[in-house]
């Protein structure tokens, strides 16, 4: 259903042009691929602008549900540190999101409208994704996808949870990281995961430890979402570097968490 193969023929043209940051080649290479993609399915896509420059965009592609305004949002964000490909951050989630479209497109029109959203300016302060609030409902929630590819032999966790957390010791697991309110999300995502996880519902003096993507602005705004994560730099070595690239990830594990992600999203979408 999810094919691994495909998750590397994206990944490989979202870094073919290089950093995805600000007035650089690979910006507009990345927003024609992804549109491109997304509108081979069938899906229209969106723009939502929030600045004037051409980085300053969101992607966002609708499957209209039935019955129901809410949504179930498929997030990740497309954009690069200057100086880096961005595969793993954050090619991995864009491809993520590109290829559970593909998947959940011909699934039954679904109750609740399912959203795949492809945010700008995270590595910025999460503008993109911040801008994006103010186009949804309450109950819209999501699930964000930030760096899902890379596995290691080794692995470290932040300082903030010794004593709270048993620190496992390969980098072969995703984490799947909530707050209380999104608890529920985490719980339906684990039940579905055909790889090691780490689920933590983060107490409330370790939060400022996950406060690094796009679920921030959801939170904020009292909605729901769940981090899902490869763990970042306590785990890949070429985090923000010249050498995050597509030949150091790992598609069948990114497979296996996309697989669930499209399960999970069939659950609350019904």
């Amino acid at each position: 259903m999810i094919s691994a193969k495909r998750l590397r023929v994206h990944v490989e043209a979202l870094t073919a042009h290089g950093p995805r940051f600000e007035d650089l080649p690979g910006v507009p290479a990345c927003l024609r691929y992804v549109t491109d993609q997304l509108t081979a399915i069938g899906l229209k896509v969106r723009v939502e602008r929030y600045g004037g420059e051409l980085h300053q965009v969101n992607l966002v592609a609708d499957i209209e549900g039935g019955t129901s305004d809410d949504a179930v949002e498929l997030c990740a964000h497309w954009d690069t540190v200057d100086g880096s490909p961005g595969a793993d951050d954050n090619a991995s989630g864009v491809a993520g999101v590109l290829e559970a479209a593909r998947v959940l497109r011909e699934a039954d029109l679904p109750a609740r409208t399912i959203r795949f959203c492809l945010f700008g300016g995270e590595e910025a302060g999460f503008d993109g994704s911040a801008a994006h609030q103010a186009f949804i409902t309450a109950q819209t929630e999501s699930i964000v996808f930030e760096m899902i590819g890379y596995t290691a032999a080794h692995q470290r966790l932040p300082e903030e949870l010794a004593g709270f957390l048993e620190p496992p010791e390969r980098g072969d697991f995703v984490a799947l990281v909530a707050d209380e309110r999104s608890q529920e999300l985490l719980t339906r995502f684990a039940r579905h995961l055909e790889v090691p996880s780490l689920p933590l519902v983060l107490p409330e003096f370790a939060q400022d430890v996950a406060l690094r993507s796009d679920h921030v602005p959801y939170w904020e705004a009292g909605r729901r979402s769940l981090l899902v994560t490869d763990t970042a730099d306590y785990r890949n070595e070429h985090y923000h570097r010249a050498d995050d690239t597509a030949d150091t990830l790992n598609y069948d594990f990114a497979a296996g968490i996309v697989k669930a992600a499209v399960r999970t999203i069939t659950d609350l979408a019904q």
